[in-house]
């Protein structure tokens, strides 16, 4: 026993103190510092920065890989690593290799089939009679922001809930509790804000990243970059949607009954309804006050253009 720990603690050290492991992993930040600069720079391009933090998500995942495929290879082949030349470049390649893999086949298989995840938890049903004048708004809105065909599908829940799911196709999911608690302007400006996600490429990434981040829940980048991005979004979908119905003081509305009576929603939608628990650099949502405040600065200046 004593001679196998001398073993794994000798092809650690040998491991670690290589330049070949170090230059992976410099090599995997410079990458990801690289695609933060490249999203930092580039705010008017949504689906450039889809893509960046797509690649980030997957960096990360490679980097948290990479790291214990390292430690699984030094513990596996403990000797080879300790003792042999070519040790150390075995085990960072096979760490590479499979670490590179599996984090391809993590990403690929959340981007396709996150959506269908997701769909699963919140069960919804077509539009009835009552809702046909909310289709034919969808539709109206779509084509009028040249945005792709746009299903509606409705909750039975209680809870006021409004959302975009984007996969096989693009959906926005209302609540029967949105609908009986807002009027006809506000559920216009929630559907609008909802529309904006999915013109905006948001509605894919954020069903993408509320997935990735239940896996990677210790790693920096889905702790604070990640919300941070989303409040910015939910920002700018605020804003597209005030300009798009003209009024942005029934968005402000609905945001403030919503937050009052939502609570933060069911915990399948954390993250993806139009409001939940806000607050904190940890937080997906900006905070309502300030969305709310915007909204109302925004319908000031629209008012003065006319």
């Amino acid at each position: 026993m004593a001679e196998l720990a001398e073993q794994i603690t000798h092809a650690l050290e040998r491991y670690w103190s290589s330049p070949i492991p170090l230059t992976i992993i410099v090599a995997t930040l410079v990458c990801m510092g690289t695609l933060v600069y490249v999203f930092l720079t580039n705010a008017r391009n949504a689906k450039l920065r889809v893509s960046l933090l797509t690649g980030l998500y997957s960096l990360s995942i490679f980097f948290w890989l990479f790291l214990a495929s390292s430690l699984v290879f030094c513990l596996s082949i403990a000797s080879i690593v300790a003792y042999r030349e070519w040790g150390i470049r075995a085990a960072a390649g096979g760490a590479v290799l499979l670490s590179f893999a599996l984090s391809a086949f993590v990403s690929i298989a959340v981007w396709r089939r996150g959506a269908d995840r997701v769909l699963r938890k919140i069960p919804t049903r077509g539009p009835g009679p009552e809702e046909a004048w909310l289709v034919d708004y969808v539709a109206l809105v779509g084509n009028f922001e040249d945005i792709a065909l746009v299903e509606l599908r409705v909750s039975e829940s209680p809870k006021p809930v409004a959302m975009a799911v984007s996969g096989s196709r693009h959906l926005v999911i209302v609540s029967t509790g949105l609908l009986s608690s807002l009027d006809r302007d506000e559920v216009e400006s929630v559907v609008t804000h909802e529309l904006m996600h999915i013109k905006n490429h948001d509605s894919r990434f954020k069903v993408f990243s509320t997935v990735m981040s239940r896996f990677l829940f210790f790693d920096p980048f889905s702790k604070f970059f990640d919300p941070a991005v989303h409040r910015e979004r939910e920002y700018l979908a605020d804003e597209m949607s005030g300009r798009t119905t003209g009024k942005p003081g029934s968005l402000a509305s609905a945001l403030l009954k919503i937050h009052e009576t939502a609570n933060g929603g069911p915990s399948p939608l954390a993250g993806l309804s139009i409001v939940g628990r806000d607050g904190g650099i940890f937080s997906r949502f900006p905070p309502v006050k300030e969305r709310i405040n915007r909204l109302i600065v925004l319908s000031e200046i629209l008012h003065r253009s006319t």
